[in-house]
């Protein structure tokens, strides 16, 4: 039974509302059942389950074009770094212009009429005997081709033989330094244009060639002076004015650079000025 607060009367269980006054009896609201927690950690465990079941789709649906993409990204940095490294290398081990193997003055002997025409860049080698110092540096202008040896070290050794016979001749120095800067002895090669230019004072080829020997140890200030003096004696030569463009560009002067690179193709060598181009440093 409930005892109404209002009228103190009794009412059954039943009623919410008392019969006598007509009041609202006090009601109490059922309580919820708290969740226990084994309860609520079953409930995080299963919303756990179905996100990790989501994403285990997700994976299946897209893991092809996922892995795809990573494969192509790795493929792509590998490649770039690649090409970045063998530019580097590239531009360490070749000049712009590689130097130039001169032909040489014969002394006064005349090839005899059993002998062949000589190649490009050969002597007419004189009727001696076969360790003749022509017929050697013959041999050493064979094995290189626009100033690039084939075999630099063979080359060396036909020059040093023709050097021996004929210590006076300035073109034999100025192709065995060429052949040492192809081996990358570079001071060596110094050493040979030096003694060339000193054998045949106005000999612009070899200043030029010294220069591109400056060049490859970094002294570029030295280069530049060599260069200078190769377009003083030769003013129409453009592999000189291409070098000296290039050095200045590397000296971070583009005005001069590409002064020189103008001028360059002006007298035919255009391939300088356009490579500048392409990298925006002339216009």
């Amino acid at each position: 039974m409930k005892k109404c607060p209002y009228c103190d009367e009794w009412n059954i269980d039943e009623v919410i509302q008392c019969r006598h006054c007509h009041e609202w009896l006090d009601l109490q609201p059922t309580p919820k059942k708290k969740p226990s927690v084994k309860s609520a950690i079953k409930k995080k465990e299963q919303a756990a389950a179905k996100k990790q079941t989501k994403l285990e789709q997700t994976w299946q649906v897209y893991k092809i074009p996922i892995i795809a993409l990573i494969i192509f990204v790795v493929v792509l940095i590998f490649s770039v770094s690649q090409k970045s490294a063998l530019n580097k290398n590239e531009e360490e081990l070749t000049k712009t212009n590689p130097p130039v193997i001169d032909e040489p003055t014969p002394r006064a002997a005349e090839p005899s009429a059993q002998t062949a025409q000589p190649g490009p860049g050969q002597i007419s080698p004189s009727a001696e005997t076969s360790n003749s110092p022509f017929i050697l540096f013959n041999k050493a202008v064979a094995l290189c081709i626009k100033g690039k040896c084939s075999d630099p070290q063979k080359a060396i050794e036909y020059l040093n033989e023709a050097i021996k016979l004929r210590p006076d001749w300035a073109e034999a120095y100025n192709n065995r330094g060429n052949a040492y800067g192809d081996i990358r002895q570079h001071q060596r090669a110094i050493e040979d244009y030096n003694e060339a230019i000193r054998l045949k004072p106005d000999y612009a080829l070899a200043y030029n060639n010294r220069g591109g020997a400056y060049d490859d140890l970094g002294q570029y200030q030295r280069a530049i002076e060599d260069y200078n003096e190769a377009i003083r004696l030769k003013p129409d030569d453009a592999p000189t004015y291409l070098n000296r463009g290039n050095a200045y560009l590397t000296q971070g002067n583009k005005a001069s650079g590409c002064s020189d690179l103008q001028k360059a193709c002006d007298l035919g060598t255009c391939s300088g000025l356009e490579k500048a181009r392409s990298k925006g440093n002339c216009y």
